[in-house]
């Protein structure tokens, strides 16, 4: 479920169409854990009846592939789906829908997913296009001498040194070239261009006819159709990103299953272990432990929580874990977690004996707490 699979998809020109079955995608994010209940005074375990499961309610195909979409979002940058415009075609993709076997133009795919509300559409940028051709996204600027119409014109710059006050024209001397950073004048090295250089003048000049003018003629290019037309004639077309509108709710869809994975670990090197337990601590207080395991060899505890947040692992959620640390003192705990780490938390952990694991990959994770553990089970002479 955590590995990323590699597809590569051509274009193909297919009209678009929709992902059917988003009516059931809510209830994958609605995972019902079985309830467990542990009381350190009599060492008992008790659990209740497992849930059964309607087969009828189980994703079918097509839901199945708008959550590997949405598995697939979890690994982005802020977690958005952003366009790629290909100005050659004048065509707008999203290539991340080849990987799940969609066409990556298929936009209606994701407006399902903001119809069920896991996703959140949004201005990504504004094209200005072609008002003959609104169709195409490929225009660029072009600059005229308003003189002879040419379009060989470049920009010059007045440099001005402040320190010793040396004028001169970027045609003469650039001080923005770091091979040449020393000024002619006083011959002071020019280390920082943004302190030391003063820009007072900027101007435009045309290479064929010599003309010197403040302001160049300035249209746009419709390069598919090769043809000039004016800024203001030009149309604007919205691009859209698509972010997760709940990025908790979302990762929680992965916590499920590595929460599985983990306990079968556990039980690999054989602990006792169960998920979603209530335990009650020295001061006689009730904690819920999303993972416990107590090994059958060495009677040695050990506390596995999973905390995840879209802006870091911070002070409340060390405290989450500190509490109940605390008042069970199990050997180990382990806190794991695909987030960033804010300021302070990895100090605090390492105080206070909280191991911290944090990956940007459940794979990643479920890998480093095998041989945590391994390691923590050969010290106390177990055979796997």
């Amino acid at each position: 479920m955590f590995r990323k699979k590699n597809n590569n998809s051509k274009f193909e020109s297919k009209p678009p169409h929709k992902i059917g079955g988003f009516d059931n995608l809510s209830s994958i994010f609605k995972g019902n854990s079985n309830e467990h209940k542990i009381d350190t005074n009599d060492e008992e375990l008790s659990v209740n009846n497992p849930v059964s499961v309607d087969e009828s309610d189980s994703p079918k195909p097509s839901t199945s592939k708008a959550v590997k979409l949405i598995q697939e979002v979890q690994n982005l940058k802020d977690r958005t789906i952003i366009p790629f415009v290909d100005y050659n075609e004048g065509k707008l993709f999203y290539p991340i829908l080849s990987k799940i076997g969609e066409v990556q133009d298929n936009i209606a795919c994701l407006d399902d997913l903001v119809s069920d509300g896991i996703l959140e559409k949004k201005i990504y940028e504004k094209l200005i296009v072609c008002p003959i051709h609104p169709d195409t996204h490929s225009s660029s600027v072009r600059l005229y001498c308003p003189k002879c119409h040419s379009m060989n014109v470049e920009k010059l710059n007045l440099f001005e040194h402040k320190m010793c006050g040396y004028i001169t024209e970027s045609t003469n001397f650039d001080f923005t070239d770091p091979e040449n950073s020393c000024c002619p004048s006083c011959k002071k090295q020019i280390k920082v261009f943004e302190k030391e250089i003063r820009v007072p003048a900027m101007w435009y000049q045309c290479i064929d006819c010599v003309e010197k003018f403040d302001n160049a003629v300035i249209k746009l290019h419709c390069r598919k159709y090769e043809h000039d037309f004016d800024t203001n004639s030009g149309q604007f077309i919205p691009t859209y990103c698509y972010k997760l509108k709940n990025s908790e709710t979302s990762i929680n869809s992965d916590t499920n299953q590595i929460k599985d994975d983990l306990l079968k670990l556990l039980q690999g090197f054989n602990f006792d272990a169960k998920l979603n337990i209530s335990i009650k601590g020295k001061s006689n207080n009730v904690h819920e432990i999303p993972i416990y395991g107590k090994s059958n060899i060495t009677n040695e505890s050990i506390l596995i929580f999973i905390k995840n947040h879209p802006d870091g692992i911070n002070q409340s959620d060390m405290n989450y874990v500190l509490v109940p640390k605390l008042d069970i003192d199990p050997e180990k705990t382990l806190l794991l977690t695909i987030s960033g780490i804010n300021e302070g938390v990895e100090n605090l952990a390492n105080h206070y004996g909280i191991h911290l694991i944090s990956e940007s990959d459940f794979s990643q994770i479920i890998t480093r707490v095998e041989k945590f553990v391994s390691e923590w089970y050969s010290e106390n002479g177990g055979k796997k």
